[in-house]
C-alpha cells in the first residue's frame, strides 16, 4: 500500500478542499485500495518521523494562512531535502517558494504578505487581479521539464481560488539556484515550478484537483502518485 499525507487544514465547507479530497477518495477506490491519503492538520504533524517507514509522498493542500505555516515550511524542507515526492497547490506552492527562498535563496526574512503586510522579503505578494474562481491558459516551458512530459502539450487549461502568488521581481534569483520556472500565464507570471535533481518536487498555484473529475484525474496528480509509488519502492 502507497501512503500519502495530505497536509491541509480540513474544512469540510471549502469546495476547493471537498474537490481534492474527493480526488484522492477516488483514486484510493481505482486502485482498489492500494493508494491511501491520510489528512494532516498543519499543527498536528510530525514530519520528523512520518516517511520514516509509513509515507511515501506529501501533497500539501490550498488553504493558506495554515493554522501551523512553520510546520509546514518545516515539512517542505524536509521533503526537499531527503527527496521525497512533494506536491503543492495555491497555499502549498506559495509555502514552498517560501520555505526555497529562506533556506537556499538565503532570504532569511521571506514571507507571504497575506499574514506579513510589511515584509520585508515579499516572496509571496498579494495579484494584481484577483484569480479566486478563475480560469486561465497556462503556457507549459521548459522542454525536458517533468511537467513538460507529463502534459504533453505547450498550454493547458488551469483553475484557481487564491488573491496572493510569487512576486516576480525574485525569479532570476530562484531560477540561479536551480528551480525551474515551468508554468506562466500568458503574461509571464509564475504558475508552476519544479525543482532540479530531485525526482518530484513541484508547485502550482493553480490547483490540478479542480481540472479533475470522475472520468479523468489530472494527469500532475496521477505522475506525483506514481513518484511516490518509486520512492516506497
Amino acid at each position: 500500500m502507497i501512503k500519502i499525507v495530505l497536509l491541509g487544514d480540513f474544512n469540510p465547507k471549502v469546495p476547493t478542499l471537498i474537490q481534492l479530497d474527493t480526488v484522492a477518495k477516488q483514486l484510493t477506490l481505482e486502485s482498489k485500495g492500494n493508494i491511501l491519503f491520510e489528512w494532516f492538520n498543519t499543527d498536528d504533524f510530525d514530519f520528523k518521523t512520518a516517511f520514516d517507514h509509513e509515507y511515501a509522498g506529501l501533497w500539501i493542500a490550498p488553504g493558506s494562512p495554515y493554522r501551523d505555516a512553520n510546520n509546514v515550511l518545516g515539512a517542505i524542507a524536509h521533503a526537499r531535502i531527503n527527496k521525497i515526492p512533494t506536491l503543492g497547490n495555491c497555499g502549498g506552492f506559495q509555502h514552498m517558494l517560501i520555505e526555497f527562498a529562506r533556506n537556499v535563496c538565503d532570504l532569511k526574512n521571506a514571507e507571504h504578505q497575506e499574514t506579513h503586510q510589511c515584509a520585508e522579503e515579499p516572496v509571496i505578494s498579494k495579484l494584481s487581479c484577483s484569480l479566486v474562481g478563475e480560469t486561465e491558459i497556462v503556457n507549459i516551458h521548459s522542454v525536458g521539464s517533468i511537467m513538460h512530459k507529463v502534459y504533453a502539450a505547450k498550454s493547458i487549461l488551469a483553475k484557481y481560488h487564491c488573491n496572493y502568488g510569487f512576486n516576480q521581481s525574485y525569479a532570476k534569483l530562484f531560477v540561479e539556484n536551480d528551480l525551474i520556472l515551468t508554468a506562466c500565464s500568458s503574461d509571464g507570471a509564475l504558475r508552476g515550478f519544479e525543482l532540479k535533481e530531485h525526482p518530484f518536487f513541484i508547485g502550482t498555484l493553480f490547483q490540478p484537483a479542480l481540472t479533475s473529475d470522475h472520468e479523468q484525474i489530472d494527469p500532475l496528480i496521477l505522475s506525483f502518485v506514481n513518484a511516490s509509488e518509486q520512492h516506497q519502492k
